[in-house]
């Protein structure tokens, strides 16, 4: 198998120098998280896909390619520029934001159920808006004052413990594991440029390439060492961090209704919903990603031939 050849080899496992959590989320606020409104109606649905930033998650995919270009650079892989060309052309014919935004919408709508008061959780959503930020401006005026009164907050026993719980209860770690995910395919796609056992995608198929890329793809969601550019652990953590810090800047009655909300059994159900589809359109533009970044590579090596290993 072309692609698993690759994924499977034997690779000296690195201990993760990790980013400060703390700094990873603030970052994230200023560089990948700003807010975009999947849907500007107060319904239940639109303040959920607000909350948890579908859209925004979606649309930032492509900016990835840099931060794993930077990764795959500092670690000393050859060849990443052209691997990143054509990776970004990959990335761009298999990600439509819009349209998988709207499968998450469609997937969420179609799960019944009493949740909280429309108004009162688009009013939620809007304060995590403002929170964010917020936040964002805190770390850019790296203002002291205002980052005592967040840890203050967390570190209170009711309004932490809410804070707490919310981080536990919110789709938003999960859906951090899957950007880490298709970074960690993206930086297999550039490590696999300059290795010689890659000379085998001339003679492969489009059809084997398509029937491979999901068992890759399955093989980095089970992988628990040696992942690269981000571990799916440090994902969540940092996610966990950047939300519980928004979360602190929201008042006791906004943090009231998303706890009612987060809590009921409609709420789990949409929250699962938005999960389980977002997975599931990550997964299938991942594979199209794939398969677009290997056969271009293919065509890439019948004009650019690896030397002979003989």
């Amino acid at each position: 198998m072309v692609l698993m050849d690759y994924l499977s080899k034997s690779h000296r496992p690195e201990r993760s120098k990790g980013w400060p959590a703390a700094l990873t989320a603030l970052v994230c606020v200023l560089v990948g998280c700003a807010p975009v409104v999947a849907d500007a109606s107060n319904s239940i649905d639109g303040s959920l896909l607000r909350i948890e930033q579908v859209a925004s998650r979606l649309s930032s995919v492509p900016s990835a390619v840099a931060t794993v270009e930077d990764a795959a650079t500092a670690a000393g892989i050859s060849g990443v520029s052209e691997a990143a060309a054509i990776l970004r052309l990959s990335v761009d014919a298999s990600f439509d934001a819009d349209a998988m935004a709207a499968e998450v919408a469609k997937a969420v709508e179609e799960i019944d159920g009493q949740t909280v008061d429309g108004e009162a959780l688009a009013h939620a959503a809007a304060a995590i808006e403002e929170g964010r930020t917020k936040v964002a401006q805190i770390y850019q005026a790296q203002d002291q004052m205002a980052a005592k009164d967040i840890e203050a907050r967390l570190s209170d026993a009711k309004s932490g413990a809410s804070i707490q719980e919310l981080t536990q209860l919110m789709a938003a770690p999960d859906l951090a594991v899957e950007t880490a995910i298709t970074s960690q395919l993206m930086y297999v796609a550039m490590g696999a440029f300059s290795d010689s056992g890659t000379a085998d995608l001339v003679s492969a198929s489009k059809d084997r390439l398509s029937a491979e890329a999901p068992t890759v793809i399955s093989a980095l969601r089970a992988r628990n060492e040696n992942q690269k550019p981000m571990p799916k652990d440090a994902a969540r953590l940092d996610e966990t961090a950047r939300l519980s810090f928004v979360l602190a800047t929201l008042s006791t009655e906004d943090l009231s209704v998303l706890l009612k909300f987060y809590r009921s059994a409609g709420g789990k159900a949409k929250r699962r919903a938005l999960v389980d589809s977002y997975a599931r359109e990550m997964n299938q533009a991942n594979a199209m990603m794939l398969q677009a970044y290997f056969s271009a590579l293919a065509n890439y090596l019948k004009t650019h031939p690896r030397p002979s290993s003989d």
